[in-house]
């Protein structure tokens, strides 16, 4: 589902709401998200999830195109850990 499919099921679920105004809602939902994750915060979204940054340690590489190996400092990556519902209504949906 693409973000636009989102502002179209949005839209259609409440008429009162127009396609730009469920757009609006869509990206202050997401830039809260951002935001919140870049300052340290989790996010916790209940029956979906929590979303939360990891600082991956620092590592040893390798270059593709010499095969030189390169040292990977330390970065913030984000990570997602299902909730029990999800999980659970992931797994009653058989071969999707």
């Amino acid at each position: 589902m693409t973000k636009g499919e989102l502002v179209q099921r949005l839209a259609r679920q409440f008429p009162g709401i127009r396609r730009e105004d469920a757009r609006i809602m869509i990206d202050l939902f997401l830039e809260s998200m951002k935001e919140g994750l870049a300052s340290g915060d989790t996010v916790e979204l209940r029956d979906f999830g929590v979303l939360r940054v990891r600082t991956r340690a620092t590592r040893k590489a390798r270059n593709p195109r010499t095969g030189t190996s390169v040292v990977v400092g330390p970065k913030k990556v984000p990570y997602f850990k299902q909730s029990r519902i999800l999980k659970a209504t992931l797994k009653s949906k058989p071969g999707e």
